[in-house]
């Protein structure tokens, strides 16, 4: 029995190992099949996450396609504008005899345009802006609160053109043009004339100039109905030259300004006289906006013959102009310094004044800049103006009254209280009629007054 006992004993001990060994590799193998499992997971996992961080860098390179192309969309557009609200009043007497007459008003000025970028040398531009009210006035872009019962107001184009860098100091402009001379602070233009036709405009180190030619009134009618005459154009050149002085500045410029095919031609749609026989029906050249000249002199059309006549005007324009300006420092303060002259070679001679009333003048200071916030300027500006030194069309719409045949003083100040927006007065204090016969009336001389108090904003 104990034998038998120690073989089993030796047997057991025998198989022990064997069967560890066999529990050992199934473990194993177990092991390997579930690693293998997880490899393949692993392996479907790392496919699928290759496969969609390649959708997504796809993706993400088409996202920055369109952002690329988007941006340099964007890049081509610039976009500028500014409103203004204006408080207006006005005093002027109809004629020596009659008390003042009164004028309040307030009115808006709003403006939006935007530059595209065509190419590397040709930027187009647009501009909007409200219009000159019901007529639609080229000398204005105001809108009077309170005209017509809170009626819409007007938008027109106020600019619209390409302009093609031809040289890297040579421009052309083509269409509805800002004006493409220099001017100085006087009242001889009016700042919202945007010219129609074509500018050429070059700077070269201290020079400049410009030359243009530009349409009054394209095939205008004449006194009779079927009369085409021809068109009304403006042709101009200027050249001057900036000469740098440390922080200052000299610029001198002169100018040449042909206004063709508006002498003796119909100033107003209006005859002379009352009716007669024959009847006399006037048609008014275009050229002259809503049948006004503006100051300039005119004559009855119809000389010795006793039926009515139109009024016509008396010279054609000619005007040659020189300009100096000086802008200095005065320790940390900006200033300006201006003198301004027109003389029209073609003025007829005025046959109530007995002369020819050719020559216009004026002169100007300003002191600091109203610009970054909390700045501040004031200036003063002595302008005179005979009745046919400049054509009446383009003359500033507020000095005088809008007219020719004017003087006096513009003092002027502003004050910027924040980025972007600024505060400004303007103090009109003119004569008007200055050139005209004593009548019964005694409507020369005439006292003018306008002050203009206006909030800007710019973005």
């Amino acid at each position: 029995m104990n034998k038998t006992l120690l073989t089993g004993a030796i047997a057991a001990l025998l198989a022990g190992p064997a069967m560890a060994q066999t529990a050992s590799l199934d473990t194993i193998q177990k092991d390997i099949a579930e690693m293998k499992a997880k490899n393949e997971r692993l392996e479907a996992e790392v496919d699928y996450l290759k496969e969609n961080a390649k959708g997504e860098r796809k993706d993400a390179a088409q996202k920055a396609v369109v952002l690329e192309n988007l941006g340099t969309t964007v890049s081509k557009f610039a976009w500028s504008g500014d409103f203004r609200y204006r408080s207006e009043h006005i005093t002027t007497a109809p004629n020596n005899t009659l008390p003042e007459h009164t004028r309040n008003r307030d009115r808006i000025r709003a403006r939006l345009g935007v530059s595209v970028k065509v190419n590397d040398t040709i930027t187009g531009k647009v501009q909007l802006a409200t219009s000159g009210g019901a007529t639609n006035d080229p000398r204005s872009t105001n809108q009077t609160l309170g005209e017509g019962n809170w009626t819409r107001k007007g938008v027109a184009i106020d600019q619209a053109y390409v302009d093609w860098r031809a040289l890297s100091f040579l421009n052309v402009q083509l269409g509805k043009i800002p004006q493409p001379w220099i001017k100085t602070a006087s009242y001889f233009w009016d700042g919202d004339i945007t010219p129609e036709g074509a500018a050429v405009k070059f700077t070269k180190g201290m020079f400049f100039g410009s030359v243009s030619y530009d349409w009054l009134n394209e095939r205008h009618i004449g006194n009779a109905d079927t009369d085409a005459r021809s068109d009304s154009k403006l042709a101009a050149v200027q050249a001057g030259i900036k000469l740098p002085m440390g922080t200052s500045a000299l610029t001198f410029a002169a100018g040449y300004f042909n206004v063709s095919k508006v002498r003796d031609e119909v100033t107003s749609a209006t005859a002379i006289t009352p009716a007669s026989t024959p009847a006399t029906t006037c048609v008014a050249n275009g050229t002259f906006f809503n049948n006004s000249t503006n100051g300039n002199s005119t004559y009855d059309n119809n000389g010795a013959v006793t039926a009515s006549g139109c009024n016509a005007l008396l010279s054609d324009f000619d005007v040659v102009n020189a300009l100096v300006q000086f802008d200095f420092m005065i320790g940390k303060f900006p200033m300006s310094v201006f003198a301004d002259y027109m003389q029209n070679l073609e003025a007829e001679v005025n046959t109530v004044a007995g002369k020819k009333l050719d020559t216009a003048y004026a002169a100007g200071v300003t002191f600091n800049k109203a610009s970054a916030p909390k700045t501040w300027e004031v200036g003063v500006i002595y302008q005179v103006g005979e009745k046919d030194a400049v054509f009446g069309q383009f003359h500033d719409s507020d000095f005088g009254n809008g007219n020719t045949d004017t003087d006096g003083l513009v003092v002027k100040a502003g004050y910027a209280p924040y980025a972007n927006t600024t505060v400004n007065a303007t103090y009109f204090i003119n004569k008007l009629n200055n050139d005209g016969v004593v009548s019964t009336n005694n409507t020369h001389d005439l006292d003018y007054k306008r002050l203009q108090l206006d909030l800007n904003f710019k973005f």
